[in-house]
């Protein structure tokens, strides 16, 4: 949906045009030419001038925003949403549900992307102070670093596929775990989006040209879905090798990714999930405030079993897809060999960040490149045909 001020150049621009248009028809109505009238003539460029005007999202007055030319600049390597499949840089083939697709359409404007985090990267080198970055020095090996990374990759890719992003500056829950905030910041901000995703600060999305409406396609998030989340990797903790399951030794649904829809079973369940702690529904909900895995193990203990009617309004996405990174299972305590062939879950190793965030951005802008070269490559190859 296009901003106030995009409206406003259409609006303008339209009636400069038509007062043009209208001038010129009443000063030339008897001229004809070539069998059809001027007059007819007029009325094709006004239609023609009102189409280009109406499908151009670019703005009419000033320079475009860089949001705009984000946009813009990687619309040339956007993987089409409906199709089948997706191959990596490195030949693998992704498909999607037998079923798909369940959507065909960008949703642009209507998902949200947002980080939720009580540290605030602006110290020396990181990305909210106010002076250049040094990508190269910055520390991702510290808090500042890694968040500054994460935040990048978060927020480029929402610019490359025209959706919404934020950072909520969260406070921290007295009593509670900070990442208690979750299950509180998605139900407030989902009133006002149809889609938020909220992706962890040690997590980065691996394929910038991929929308997620095609992910949604793989994973089988359809439009009565409420929320879906990675399964976790499995882990021998102390000796522990169901440490990553719940009571009923099922593995438990990893929060470092999380996309919701605003459905009313949605604002239900995040209601059940928000308020678990104070054990009015849920007795014995209050011991995971401040204990590991805090409110991941809430839902995954609680929620899931009493809101999942259909068994597909909580979608479980594979691990090996939004969780987990490559090295990982190298942790000889690491269970599964979960890659993160989309997004990339640093749970151990943080600063791995900063190289995902490179890898990701690089091999955007390598595609970028080849595009416009080999798309006019007689143009930029001289080939010398005789000694």
């Amino acid at each position: 949906m296009p901003g106030p001020l995009l409206a406003l150049n259409r609006v303008a621009a339209l009636v400069v045009a038509f007062v043009v248009i209208f001038i010129f028809i009443l000063t030339t109505a008897s001229l004809h030419s070539g069998g059809k009238t001027t007059i007819h003539k007029i009325k094709e460029s006004a239609q023609s001038a009102a189409n280009n005007i109406c499908n151009n999202d670019r703005p009419l007055f000033g320079k475009p925003t860089i949001s705009d030319s984000f946009l813009r600049l990687y619309e040339n390597i956007h993987h089409p949403i409906s199709s089948p499949t997706y191959t990596d840089a490195s030949g693998k083939v992704f498909d999607v549900k037998e079923d798909a697709p369940w959507w065909e359409e960008p949703l642009r404007n209507q998902i949200l992307i947002v980080d939720i985090d009580t540290r605030v990267p602006n110290g020396p080198n990181e990305l909210w102070n106010d002076k250049r970055l040094d990508w190269e020095s910055m520390d991702a090996g510290k808090d500042g670093g890694m968040v500054s990374a994460s935040f990048m990759n978060h927020f480029l890719y929402s610019q490359i596929h025209g959706y919404d992003y934020r950072f909520f500056n969260a406070h921290e829950m007295e009593g509670m775990h900070n990442t208690w905030v979750k299950p509180h910041v998605l139900f407030d901000l989902l009133h006002q989006y149809r889609f938020v995703i909220f992706i962890d600060a040690d997590a980065t999305i691996q394929h910038l040209d991929l929308p997620f409406e095609w992910l949604f396609n793989r994973w089988g998030i359809t439009p009565q879905t409420s929320i879906a989340m990675p399964l976790d990797t499995r882990q021998d903790l102390n000796g522990d090798l169901h440490a990553s399951e719940d009571s009923k030794g099922k593995l438990q649904l990893n929060t470092g990714v999380m996309i919701a829809q605003a459905l009313p079973h949605t604002f239900e369940m995040l209601t059940a999930w928000k308020e678990c702690t104070d054990e009015k529904k849920y007795p014995g909900c209050g011991a995971w405030k401040e204990t590991w895995s805090h409110e991941q193990k809430a839902f995954s203990e609680y929620i899931r079993y009493d809101y999942n009617p259909s068994g597909t309004n909580i979608i479980e996405i594979p691990c090996n897809d939004a969780a987990g990174y490559p090295g990982l299972s190298d942790h000889s305590w690491i269970l599964s060999n979960c890659t993160g062939q989309f997004i990339r879950h640093h749970t151990i190793d943080k600063a791995m960040t900063k190289t995902s965030t490179e890898t990701a951005m690089l091999q955007s802008l390598t595609d970028l490149t080849r595009k416009a070269l080999l798309g006019e490559k007689q143009k930029y190859w001289i080939k010398e045909t005789s000694k």
